[in-house]
């Protein structure tokens, strides 16, 4: 079995706990030429003292961003979302600096990206929050069409160090494959990730695999549920 990464062109990293590695990361794109769009979420990627050069640098590979959080930074990092029209979406916490200041370097530079989504912080009651025994945590799986599974290929996540992640309800953070270290195509076809997408095709549990700790699996297994999301990336065995 092989994993044909010609579909596979968007990763997301999430690095809310460190900033990523630059130099690491150039390697990695370089090792995975058929990456288009780079989603970061969390805002430690703004500590990055070369966020602009980074920025760039995806611009040169002709490779579009996506940040899913801004908070406060500095101008240069906001005139970088701007410069060189690479990044698609910006999700902006509610400063009026911030967007007024992205907006004139729209103007300055002629261009109409980044979109701009203003974050505003919602107020939870006790009332809302769900809890982790709740059925409506636990029964994710009734959504069969939009579960983080399905973004195992399509949208593989990696850690702010380049582990491969999997997806966004993954909570194992040590997964013993790097990307950063491997090249994209070579992490995707580790037989531990391998491992875990037969696991969610067959519904047949394999104890080294994180997704057994993850409440949508459970979820599946629960409702005798499973997942072919290699339909269209997997050669025939």
């Amino acid at each position: 079995m092989f994993i044909n990464t010609e579909n596979v062109n968007h990763i997301a990293i999430i690095s809310t706990e460190k900033a990523i590695d630059f130099e690491k990361f150039k390697q990695f794109i370089q090792k995975s030429p058929f990456i288009r769009r780079v989603a970061f979420i969390g805002m430690a990627v703004f500590d990055m003292p070369e966020f602009p050069e980074m920025v760039r640098f995806c611009a040169i590979n002709n490779i579009y961003l996506i940040f899913g959080e801004v908070g406060k930074t500095s101008d240069e990092n906001l005139r970088a979302l701007v410069e060189y029209n690479n990044v698609i979406l910006i999700n902006i916490h509610e400063d009026e600096h911030n967007v007024k200041l992205l907006n004139k370097y729209k103007q300055q530079f002629g261009s109409d990206l980044p979109d701009i989504n203003i974050i505003i912080p919602m107020k939870h009651t006790p009332q809302d929050e769900i809890s982790a025994s709740s059925y409506a945590f636990y029964n994710l799986a009734d959504d069969i069409q939009n579960i983080a599974c399905l973004n195992l290929l399509k949208e593989p996540m990696l850690n702010y160090d380049g582990s491969l992640l999997g997806c966004w309800q993954n909570p194992d953070t040590k997964h013993p494959v790097n990307a950063f270290d491997l090249g994209m195509e070579k992490a995707l076809n580790s037989t531990q990730y391998k491992n875990i997408l037969k696991m969610l095709k067959s519904g047949k549990i394999c104890k080294s695999c994180p997704c057994t700790r993850c409440p949508v699996f459970a979820s599946l297994v629960w409702t005798n549920q499973k997942i072919d999301i290699c339909e269209k990336v997997f050669n025939n065995d």
